[in-house]
């Protein structure tokens, strides 16, 4: 059984990476599929990487066969609904496992087609803190759960780092080891990826 783990992964860094190993692990999933956004919506494209640079560096940090490329095929802007009708046609028209945020989720509503979203998707929700440190409340899961969304809360352990934080410390000339595997590194050391020189330019 697979679960897939949506994201723009501007980039990919060992937070992603442990939030799928511990949703593989208590879970039971046979493997997390990594799926790198084309065009998201709803996210400024100023300080992101391009599409194939970034799923080269899923690659790198995960390997390919935990890797898809759908939303690339896709029509943009790349819609959630879109990319899971077409996971829930190639798997048989089962429910997708989704891993996604506790702030992601009580905003899940607000995407495009969320009936669609609703009705083909198994929620994995991961309990995190909003930056005025409330989380999710109960209430709000239990609207949601009376709206028939199907989900579960796995609680796991978060490391502090974050993509943003990443390309901050790359601007300011600060070492990312121990951010993001050895292999991402590199390549966005030989791309020079999110550096000043790299702004404004095609990356």
């Amino acid at each position: 059984m697979k679960c897939y783990f949506f994201g723009t992964f501007n980039p990919i860094h060992k937070g992603h990476i442990e939030i799928a190993r511990q949703v593989k692990e208590k879970l039971g999933f046979e493997k997390i599929i990594f799926v790198p956004s084309y065009i998201p919506p709803h996210k400024s494209t100023s300080e992101l990487a391009s599409f194939s640079r970034r799923l080269k560096m899923v690659q790198l940090a995960v390997g390919e066969d935990n890797t898809s490329d759908i939303e690339h095929r896709l029509k943009v802007p790349s819609y959630t609904y879109r990319t899971i009708q077409r996971l829930s046609e190639e798997n048989d028209n089962q429910k997708i496992n989704f891993i996604i945020g506790y702030d992601q989720f009580f905003q899940i509503e607000n995407w495009k087609e969320p009936e669609i979203l609703k009705e083909k998707i198994h929620f994995i929700v991961i309990p995190r803190k909003f930056q005025n440190g409330q989380v999710l409340s109960s209430r709000a899961l239990e609207y949601l759960k009376n709206k028939d969304y199907d989900f579960e809360i796995l609680n796991i352990d978060f490391l502090n780092v974050s993509s943003n934080m990443i390309r901050k410390y790359i601007i300011e000339n600060q070492d990312i080891t121990g951010l993001v595997t050895y292999e991402v590194k590199k390549y966005i050391e030989n791309n020079r990826l999110y550096s000043k020189l790299a702004i404004g330019k095609s990356n």
